[in-house]
């Protein structure tokens, strides 16, 4: 039996951590596409499981983005205003 394309990314969620470009890539799709998915697949796996995010940080300043809950890479550090950021992984656990 085929596969759903939500069910596939939540697969790949549990073997290691992504981050929205890789998948972005992977199924050719925006990126505003994947962070619904994500967050359709973070409350079907609740509460036995969830999606953990490894947080992004300013390459500028150091800043760690730590109780992140959105899907979505920020855009620019809240410090120093610096858009250089590490890229935020995702994974099931």
């Amino acid at each position: 039996m085929e596969q759903t394309r939500r069910q596939e990314i939540r697969g790949l969620l549990s073997e290691r951590y992504w981050t929205l470009d890789e998948l972005a890539a992977r199924y050719l799709l925006h990126r505003r596409v994947l962070v619904n998915d994500l967050e359709h697949i973070a409350r079907s796996i609740a509460p036995l499981q969830r999606i953990e995010i490894l947080a992004p940080t300013c390459e500028a300043c150091g800043f760690r983005f730590k109780d992140r809950t959105r899907f979505s890479d920020p855009s620019r550090c809240p410090r120093c205003k610096n858009e250089h950021l590490s890229l935020q992984r995702l994974r099931i656990r």
